[in-house]
């Protein structure tokens, strides 16, 4: 082959991931642009494991929670793939920037429609002396309502805005702030009741993310 030949061949690296089991290429430092799933949906990735070819991460990960994969692991390298409970096998060693968010935020959904948690019938929580919590998640919403010092205030927040991390461990401290401010803006006082309380709703949602089978 011709120097002038040669001058044609694309040296620059791939615009997309691959998902693969042993020789997956997952790029790193991407800043996530708006919520996880519209990122997702915006990242090319080539699926080797699912058989789905040239798609987005949101659709292969999609498709993996579809077919049972729920449980979040973290690999050596502090990258956190996704797994069938019990299996060692993973269709997804590596998830992108937003994908253990994004699952996060679609278990929550699912335990609410199998109605495992969040159903408008659940009684609302008792969490320290003056604060008790409900979450009902639905239509893709989750609506708070809590009773401190015998005052009820209710807010807010998209089920894709949430703040799960992006790791596989069940942090609640994100989301306990979120919760916080969302329930400030609609009245409730800002004090240690309403943050204990919320540490108690939020490690509420982690218990049953984490929990879902």
């Amino acid at each position: 082959m011709s120097d002038l030949q040669l001058s044609f061949l694309d040296t620059a690296p791939a615009e997309f991931d691959v998902n693969a089991v042993d020789d997956g290429v997952v790029a790193a430092g991407m800043a996530i642009q708006g919520s996880a799933a519209l990122s997702l949906s915006q990242r090319p990735v080539d699926d080797w494991v699912f058989g789905l070819g040239f798609t987005n991460w949101k659709n292969v990960i999609d498709h993996a929670i579809q077919t049972g994969h729920y449980e979040l692991f973290s690999a050596e390298d502090g990258v956190s793939g996704l797994k069938k409970h019990g299996y060692r096998y993973a269709p997804i060693p590596r998830l992108p920037a937003g994908g253990g968010t994004y699952v996060q935020q679609r278990l929550l959904v699912i335990a609410a429609q199998r109605g495992a948690a969040f159903g408008r019938n659940e009684r609302m929580v008792q969490a320290g002396p003056e604060f008790l919590h409900k979450c009902v998640v639905e239509n893709g919403l989750c609506d708070l309502m809590i009773k401190l010092g015998g005052e009820v205030v209710r807010g807010s927040v998209m089920v894709d805005q949430l703040n799960f991390p992006d790791q596989a461990k069940s942090d609640p401290g994100h989301i306990a702030i979120q919760l916080c401010r969302v329930l400030e803006s609609a009245g409730a006082p800002a004090d240690t009741r309403l943050e204990k309380g919320c540490t108690s709703l939020a490690a509420h949602f982690m218990r049953v993310v984490h929990g879902l089978r």
